[in-house]
């Protein structure tokens, strides 16, 4: 009983070792642009917010929120910010939701033939205060690396599209709660 406490918490602990580098993508509903098609947001995820069910088998879900805020709002290292507070008096102006499921504890024997494949698959939903939201469908691999499609928007965003690879993101630290305190920099295609 002990041993699956312990992987439970491992296999949670992966995760959201997976979702701070799944987390590094969307679009804020203040953008921070280097060009017309370059944005960038902070995000803090909340680590109150995560959940996983049998976290030692196979496609276990997992599921964890966030909130959004202007680039460069968030602390780096480890801060004491709360995600669901403002920061230095900017508000939150959106939450993130990544839900998806973990695709690693293969059987020994067949664990290498598969070691290039996604360990994560995930979903995630970038819900802006002022009605615009994005949805993203992505993995991310065993050294860390992954991507993420653009796979619609809401509002303002309709249309949306795009492609999103991490690294690159800049993980500013922890928050209060545990988690990752981010920043995104990504390119998205105009809509058509």
């Amino acid at each position: 009983m002990k041993m699956q406490r312990v992987t439970k918490i491992s296999l949670f602990a992966l995760a959201l070792a997976g979702l701070m580098g799944l987390a590094i993508v969307g679009l804020p509903a203040v953008l921070s642009a280097e060009d017309s098609n370059t944005v960038s947001f902070d995000v803090a995820c909340d680590c109150r917010t995560g959940a996983t069910l049998d976290g030692g088998v196979r496609g276990a879900p997992f599921l964890i929120q966030g909130k959004i805020f202007p680039a460069g709002t968030l602390p780096s290292g480890m801060a004491s910010n709360d995600p669901t507070q403002s920061v230095n008096g900017a508000a939150s102006i959106g939450n993130w939701i990544c839900r998806g499921q973990m695709t690693g504890t293969l059987p020994a024997a067949i664990a290498a033939a598969y070691a290039s494949t996604p360990i994560i698959l995930n979903t995630q939903y970038y819900l802006l205060n002022d009605g615009r939201a994005l949805t993203l469908e992505g993995f991310e691999l065993a050294n860390g690396s992954g991507a993420l499609s653009v796979t619609g928007g809401i509002g303002g965003f309709l249309g949306a599209s795009g492609e999103v690879r991490f690294p690159p993101s800049v993980t500013l630290g922890t928050n209060a709660t545990g988690c990752p305190n981010f920043r995104a920099r990504f390119h998205l295609q105009q809509g058509r």
